[in-house]
């Protein structure tokens, strides 16, 4: 658990220390503070802990986040016209003779001031609103996208972490096997036996220390990639893993239907939407605009005062070399984006379909693992130790079985982080469905 103080509060707690009794209370709190801080960074970390400390400290989706409201800023403002313009200036100025440079003594001088206004096309003005709306929905499914990509990076980096301290689990335990042979050599060795069986055994024990400290440096790292995205969190220990076998509400089969759901698909409808009215404002653009110019005119005493109003049209009677070309642009643009999208949609879902052919097949070897390969393992150990021990078979054939007991127990993790990859893959990578 955390607990935060207000900016405003701090004035608050310094003036209420002031006195001994609320020195006492500030002190209890902070130290109450303190105990929780530490009770909470012993607190196992689960997966869904996992992201939700990711999503509130990773920059990338503070970023996105800050994108989604700069796009819907620009929704507004892009609906609305042109600001208007002041207009200042002097017509008619004599530049020569003898009321050169007056601003009074000629006739048709005159000092003017006005304001003009451009009244852009109603349609281009609500077409320009959809493609700021256009741009707000692509931010938003850019940012669903990342935080799903930030949920996979944390699983993957939560099951490494898992994995490689299970390898070193897995390794300790095996050291009193180990020990075992070793003890039993020196004891042939003592009855009169040869001091090669010894050397061996002491030379496979040397071996599981080498990868044992493998393991070690594997935990490291491991935990250094969690800090990227929990910081301080991922020293805390790791609640036990979820279930790897399920995936949620989702089931394999049902995923490669809503591949355009997946993650690295979800900004394209957008940008589909976004193409379209691109194309639309580009036909737009055959539609004129028009201004609108007010002016006051001031001459001179001797001379009336006079009032000026201007109207300006476009008039787009070049379109040939101007609009259509804009237009065929857009519209290449549009099947570029249709292409791009039809493009990843496949490559997504042959990865999809290679996933989840990868997660079925750890599950069946998983099982098999689990109820054949290694109960044989063990038993081919202790079956090979006893008849050591019992003067009835070579050590070599013992500390053959231990290295293969290691090696399976190293390959039934694999397996594992196999499965649990493709399990993060699959039931982190889609949108939920509304």
């Amino acid at each position: 658990m955390a607990m935060f103080i207000k900016r405003g509060a701090l004035p608050c707690l310094c003036s209420y220390a002031r006195c001994s009794m609320g020195w006492l209370a500030v002190s209890l709190l902070l130290g109450w503070m303190s105990v929780a801080g530490l009770a909470a960074a012993e607190e196992p970390l689960g997966l869904e802990d996992a992201f939700a400390l990711a999503e509130l400290t990773t920059p990338v989706l503070a970023a996105r986040h800050t994108s989604l409201l700069a796009a819907e800023q620009r929704v507004g403002p892009a609906g609305e016209l042109p600001d208007p313009e002041l207009i200042v200036g002097i017509d008619n100025l004599p530049t020569d003779g003898a009321d050169a440079g007056s601003l009074t003594a000629d006739f048709m001088t005159m000092r003017k001031v006005g304001l003009m206004q451009r009244f852009v096309h109603r349609d281009k003005r609500t077409l320009r609103q959809d493609r700021a709306a256009a741009d707000v929905d692509r931010e938003a499914a850019m940012l669903i996208s990342e935080r799903l990509s930030v949920r996979v990076a944390v699983a993957r980096a939560w099951i490494d972490t898992h994995l490689a301290e299970r390898r070193h689990a897995l390794l300790l335990a095996l050291r009193p096997r180990f020990d075992l042979g070793v003890a039993a050599a020196e004891a042939q060795l003592i009855r009169g036996g040869g001091g090669a069986d010894a050397l061996a055994a002491k030379d496979a024990r040397i071996a599981l220390e080498d990868r044992i400290s493998e393991a070690e440096l594997a935990t490291r790292i491991a935990r250094a990639e969690l800090a990227r995205w929990l910081l301080d969190d991922a020293q805390r220990p790791l609640q036990s893993p979820p279930d790897w076998r399920d995936l949620g509400n989702a089931s394999a089969a049902s995923l490669l239907p809503r591949i355009d759901q997946h993650r690295e698909l979800l900004g394209y409808a957008a940008q589909t939407r976004a193409a379209e009215v691109d194309v639309q404002l580009a036909r737009a653009d055959k539609r004129p605009d028009w201004s609108l110019e007010l002016a006051y005119a001031d001459r001179g005493p001797a001379y009336s005062n006079m009032l000026s109003l201007m109207v300006r049209v476009d008039l787009p009677v070049f379109a040939s070399r101007r609009q259509d070309p804009m237009i065929a642009a857009k519209l290449a643009e549009r099947d570029r984006v249709d292409a791009e999208r039809e493009d990843a949609r496949r490559r997504h879902a042959a990865e999809l379909q290679s996933v989840v052919a990868t997660w079925q097949t750890a599950l069946v070897q998983i099982d098999r693992f689990d109820h054949e390969l290694r109960p044989l393992a063990l038993d081919r150990t202790d079956a090979a130790l006893a008849a050591y021990r019992a003067g009835r078979g070579d050590l070599s054939a013992a500390i053959a079985a231990l290295t293969a007991e290691t090696d399976r127990e190293l390959d039934y993790v694999d397996r594992l982080a196999t499965l649990a990859a493709a399990w993060a893959e699959l039931r982190y990578s889609f949108a939920e469905e509304h």
